[in-house]
């Protein structure tokens, strides 16, 4: 089994653009063949004891929907985090969407005594078993409370999974806390902390694994979302943190080499956009000294890239453009590595792209694309690009199709 730990920033309040967040890391988390992802403490709402009696919603409502739906569908079990109206008040839960089965709920028992003002305590421990293996749950505070653990224990688990929003002082307790314990009874134990703001406290990550013998195995860093895998088949872990971050010329090797796979690959399948003239070295060079070369990274591995400018070739002058007075971004040279294609990163990348375009007040974004490469001008028209004309460039046989997308709203919220 491959149990999933997401490490997610959330927005406050927001509770359906939170949802999409979840979704998103879910469909990455399935690509990894994950079999349960777990998120961190009141993922849907962000931590908010503020705002919890506002945002507290029936662990049955019709909005978490999509997730029983996406569970059914991929054989993945899910647990979030929101709180949850009790008759004596909010809970602060996590709901568990198994596939094919009625929705659970599991509520935090321990309270942290700033929490008392906001929350009640939750009645009884909840198990999951998957593949024969017995997973409890706990959730922040009562994850550092040895009674809580030993309460787990005693009822049979084989794997105790920390749903928290810790800062640092928290993640340095739970360093000191879940080795010890994790090898006083062979125990593995994983986190799932968030990142950023987070009430009055910033959430600092640093996920992770500790084995049976309470030794770290993997952890995510204090910056950035991302995923971790524990397999308890193998005892192996994955990570999948990405990042986007201008290239270097250090990495100038890596990357050149990545842009030849690409044309490796176009031209095995009949595409032949990239000559031996282009994109070259000298261009790839250029493109870092200017800095608008962006590396999409999991980890130190780089996957991507694109860039990001507002560089327009010459030909673009003879096309008919809607914003032709206006403040233009412009993307050139998108690839993914032929070896990490189809896992959803050149979306990432162009997300990036959109991002970038709204911070900084751009009006529409330009590209051009190969009239020939029929999949990508499909990945493009689905994001709302508009074929505006055509161009011709040396050594190709076909024209490229100059495509554009107006920005019109503005979207703050996710990191790259």
């Amino acid at each position: 089994m491959k149990i999933c730990i997401a490490q997610t920033k959330s927005e406050k309040g927001n509770i359906q653009r939170n949802i999409e967040n979840h979704l998103e890391f879910i469909e990455r988390a399935i690509k990894l063949k994950a079999d349960l992802i777990i998120f961190p403490e009141l993922s849907i709402t962000n931590y908010e004891p503020d705002l919890a009696k506002e945002l507290a919603t029936d662990f049955e409502s019709n909005i978490f929907n999509s997730f029983q739906e996406t569970s059914n569908k991929n054989e993945i079990t899910i647990g979030i985090g929101i709180p949850t109206k009790a008759t004596d008040g909010i809970n602060i839960s996590m709901l568990i969407f198994q596939p094919n089965k009625n929705r659970t709920v599991y509520s935090k028992q321990m309270l942290h005594s700033d929490e008392l003002p906001y929350f009640v305590c939750g009645k009884h421990q909840t198990f999951l078993t998957i593949n024969r293996v017995k997973i409890a749950i706990g959730i922040c505070y009562e994850t550092l409370q040895r009674e809580h653990f030993l309460n787990a224990k005693n009822q049979g688990t084989d794997i105790y999974i920390a749903s928290v929003a810790k800062p640092k002082g928290g993640i340095e307790k739970a360093y000191k806390h879940f080795p010890q314990i994790a090898n006083e009874f062979n125990t593995p134990i994983l986190m799932s902390n968030c990142i950023g703001q987070c009430d009055n406290f910033l959430g600092v990550g640093q996920s992770a694994v500790w084995n049976e013998k309470g030794e770290l195995m993997e952890q995510l860093d204090a910056n950035n979302q991302g995923l971790l895998i524990y397999d308890t088949k193998t005892i192996q872990t994955e990570k999948e943190q990405l990042r986007i971050e201008k290239g270097k010329l250090s990495e100038i090797n890596q990357l050149f080499q990545i842009y030849l796979n690409g044309k490796n690959d176009l031209d095995k399948n009949g595409i032949h956009q990239w000559t031996n003239n282009y994109p070259t070295r000298s261009i790839i060079e250029s493109d870092l000294k200017k800095g608008i070369l962006f590396v999409l990274k999991n980890d130190k591995e780089i996957i991507g890239a694109i860039n990001i400018s507002e560089e327009q070739e010459p030909e673009y002058e003879t096309i008919n453009w809607e914003s032709n007075d206006l403040k233009v971004l412009v993307i050139h040279r998108l690839v993914v590595d032929p070896k990490y294609q189809g896992k959803g990163y050149a979306r990432k990348l162009m997300d990036f792209a959109d991002k970038f375009a709204n911070e900084n007040n751009y009006s529409s974004i330009r590209l051009d694309v190969y009239s020939q490469n029929k999949r990508v001008i499909k990945f493009y028209e689905k994001r709302k690009y508009f074929i505006r004309g055509n161009v011709n460039f040396p050594e190709r046989e076909h024209p490229f199709y100059c495509m554009e997308k107006e920005i019109t709203t503005v979207n703050n919220d996710q990191e790259p």
